[in-house]
């Protein structure tokens, strides 16, 4: 039997923490003495004080599965500095693959060779797609300076994202001015504006290979009021109201596609505070997370059984998931003194890599759902923000 006083503050990390090297994941747990190191094959403990602590740093190390694969996040200590990587969960190697100018949030091909994301161009920026192993990348040729919000099609051939003028146009507040979703086709190296010139459109997600779903700008509303359109190369039309929670003027946001079970996750202010709705043709629009605390940033499990989504509901930012046919919801990364952040499922589901402030600079932490296991995956004196878990070949 394993006794139930783990060292508060117990969790798993790179055994180069502190310092560049990122080699192995290891088992931490705090001590108020100085810590020496102990080693179990792709683990190591730092601890010092009575026996059983080791034991028990032992024991998880052995009982919770390792997380597999790869990671692209973006590092940075400055917004100028921020670069694409990817980290390999098996040996803790990092690989450079943008150019470090201003990275934005990468997105992964379905197939997992591609990475897409926004980086500085000459006038604003623009979309960039990198093979895995870095051996081809380019920009996309683009209609305007800006863009940003890249999302793969389901068969990979196509890249959508928002493209608008100015910087400014592409913050929320700002998207009545003129924002547009725009398409590339990878294998022409084309691009293609989607849904007319009628609507200022924001942040695409693919419902199937012909179909975009994207946040619309209201325009007319006393106040900052959206909606969801359907987008196709030709036209935008609203989802019927009728699919929504209720009339007025609301915000929707981060919409997020469960294609394979045709739902679609996204977060709303209809109510009063932001909450997780799930959209569904049998039901409806359902509040999921229903907490008086904001709800946000909805995310599908692969296979759709799950959503992961940030709340405040603990007072401090925190990852949860939640089972949308029975509304449950669980903690996944929850601290009264840290925020976590920014959650992405493993391709099996099993994990879920997130951002956390828990020892001081943002760093990406993984958990094992099954287990509450939870490993720091990246370390050192630059920021690791926004993982996204490589699909499984």
């Amino acid at each position: 039997m394993i006794s139930s006083t783990v060292p508060e503050g117990g969790l798993c990390r790179p055994a180069g923490a502190g310092g560049e090297g990122r080699k192995t994941l290891g088992c931490a747990t705090r001590s108020a003495a100085a810590a020496t190191t102990i080693g179990f094959g792709h683990f190591r403990c730092d601890t010092i004080g009575p026996v059983i602590t080791v034991i028990l740093c032992t024991y998880a190390a052995l009982l919770g599965a390792e997380p597999t694969g790869q990671i692209a996040f973006v590092s940075g200590t400055e917004q100028e500095d921020r670069r694409v990587e990817i980290i390999e969960l098996a040996t803790g190697a990092v690989a450079p693959l943008g150019p470090g100018d201003r990275d934005g949030a990468p997105v992964w091909s379905p197939d997992g060779q591609w990475l897409a994301f926004p980086t500085k161009g000459p006038d604003g920026m623009v979309i960039r797609i990198v093979r895995a192993d870095g051996s081809e990348a380019r920009n996309v040729p683009h209609k305007y300076a800006w863009n940003d919000i890249p999302r793969w099609s389901p068969d990979g051939s196509l890249v959508a994202y928002t493209g608008t003028n100015g910087a400014d146009d592409i913050r929320p507040e700002d998207m009545a001015k003129g924002s547009f979703i725009m398409v590339y086709n990878v294998a022409g190296n084309t691009e293609e504006q989607w849904g007319g010139d009628a609507m200022s459109l924001y942040c695409p997600v693919w419902m199937d290979a012909g179909t975009i779903i994207a946040i619309g700008v209201l325009p007319g509303q006393k106040r900052l009021t959206t909606h969801i359109f359907f987008v196709n190369p030709g036209d935008a039309n609203p989802l019927p109201p009728e699919a929504m929670p209720s009339a007025g003027e609301y915000i929707e946001w981060a919409p997020d596609a469960n294609i394979k079970r045709n739902l679609l996750a996204y977060d709303s202010n209809d109510g009063g505070d932001r909450e997780v709705f799930v959209l569904s043709y049998k039901r409806g629009s359902t509040d999921v997370s229903n907490h008086r605390a904001a709800d946000w940033n909805p995310v599908w499990q692969p296979g759709g059984e799950w959503l992961a989504f940030e709340s405040f509901r603990s007072g401090r930012r925190g990852v949860y998931r939640v089972f949308p046919s029975t509304i449950r919801v669980f903690p996944v990364a929850v601290g009264e003194n840290y925020d976590n952040w920014h959650p992405a499922w493993s391709p099996d589901g099993a994990f879920l890599a997130y951002v956390s402030d828990r020892l001081g600079i943002p760093q990406i932490f993984v958990t094992e759902i099954e287990s509450g296991q939870t490993r720091e995956v990246t370390t050192g004196g630059r920021s690791a923000l926004s993982p996204a878990w490589r699909p499984a070949p």
